[in-house]
C-alpha cells in the first residue's frame, strides 16, 4: 500500500514540481502533500544517481579464484588425518585395505586404497583384517582416529603416517 502511495505522490509531484528541485526548494511549501511529493522526487533522483555510480571491476588472479566443491573434498579426503584445521570438515572417509603388515612391535601398518597409510596406536597380536575388506576412518569421541571394518565388529585406534 505504501508503494502505491510513494508512487501516486511521486506522480503528482513530477507533474508540479521540475527535477531540478532542491531540499531547501522543498522545505518553502506549506502543504504537508505537495512537500512530501517534492522531497521523494529530491530523494529518488539522489538514490538513482548513486545506483548509476559503477564500481571498478577488479580482476581476480587464478591462482586465487574459488576451488570447486568436489576439489576441496578431494583436498580435504587426502589430507584427512594430518592437520587438526581439515579434521572439522571432514569427520570420515571409507576406503579398501591394499596391504597389511604387522610390525615387530605389534603395531599393524594399513595401506588404504587412497594411498593413505595408517599405523595402529595399540599392540595387536591377532590380526582379524585382511586386504580387500572396506574400512572407515572417523574421528574418536576425545581424540585420535578409529579404523573400523564395515558389516564387521572389528575396531581400533590408529594414527595417520603418510
Amino acid at each position: 500500500m505504501k508503494r502505491y502511495f510513494l508512487f501516486i505522490l511521486i506522480g503528482f509531484g513530477s507533474a508540479i514540481y521540475s527535477e531540478n528541485s532542491t531540499i531547501e526548494d522543498c522545505i518553502k511549501i506549506e502543504e504537508n502533500e505537495k512537500r512530501l511529493a517534492c522531497f521523494d522526487l529530491v530523494t529518488q533522483a539522489a538514490v538513482e544517481n548513486i545506483k548509476n555510480i559503477k564500481k571498478p571491476e577488479v580482476a581476480i588472479p587464478i591462482k586465487t579464484q574459488r576451488k570447486t566443491i568436489a576439489q576441496k573434498l578431494k583436498d580435504q579426503v587426502k589430507d584427512f588425518g594430518l592437520t587438526k584445521k581439515q579434521r572439522k570438515e571432514v569427520l570420515e572417509i571409507t576406503s579398501i585395505i591394499t596391504r597389511l603388515k604387522l610390525q615387530n612391535n605389534y603395531n599393524l601398518l594399513v595401506v588404504l586404497e587412497n594411498g593413505q597409510t595408517w599405523r595402529s596406536v595399540e599392540k595387536i597380536r591377532r590380526v582379524r583384517m585382511k586386504e580387500g575388506q572396506t574400512v572407515k576412518i572417523s574421528e574418536g569421541l576425545v581424540s585420535g582416529y578409529s579404523l573400523k571394518v564395515v558389516d564387521k565388529k572389528i575396531a581400533i585406534r590408529v594414527k595417520r603416517i603418510k
